[in-house]
């Protein structure tokens, strides 16, 4: 039986790992909120760095708040 933790800590972990490597959508990280952004022109399927750098000109307050909630939802 301790396989069975074993294997759900190592896809919890891998999932983290992914999580790093692939920078997740303006949606997964905000959720239904992520569409008041589309007035600043940021799609919600949008990666969080790309949107980052668009809301930097517009909105740097919502950059600064996106990027740090997607470093927290990393974690």
């Amino acid at each position: 039986m301790w396989w069975v933790v074993c294997l759900f800590g190592a896809t919890e972990d891998f999932l983290n790992w992914m999580y790093g490597v692939y920078m997740a959508s303006v949606l997964a990280v905000l959720g239904v909120h992520a569409n008041v952004l589309r007035r600043y022109g940021v799609s919600p399927e949008e990666d969080v760095e790309a949107a980052v750098s668009k809301l930097a000109a517009a909105a740097p307050h919502i950059a600064e708040f996106l990027r740090e909630v997607s470093r927290v939802c990393a974690l």
